[in-house]
């Protein structure tokens, strides 16, 4: 299994839609709206670098995506 966030940067006044369809993207697990450089964060879990490619490829055909940045998590440590 492959985690990884995609950091969402959206356009003004977007956000509610494009949080709508990201629901409906298969993989998808978690969806943050955040403060800071990017406005949404996506948690993805998928089997495959493939399959994380057309994950991301939907999140940025999105209205009002205007940029993304896909980060893979090599390993997580449980606190």
């Amino acid at each position: 299994m492959i985690n990884a966030y995609i950091l969402i940067t959206m356009r003004p006044g977007d956000s509610k839609r494009a949080i709508e369809e990201m629901r409906t993207i298969p993989n998808v697990a978690k969806i943050s709206i955040v403060a800071g450089e990017y406005d949404i964060v996506v948690r993805v879990h998928v089997k495959s670098l493939d399959q994380l490619l057309t994950v991301t490829d939907k999140v940025q055909m999105i209205t009002g995506v205007e940029k993304t940045t896909t980060q893979v998590i090599e390993k997580e440590i449980a606190l």
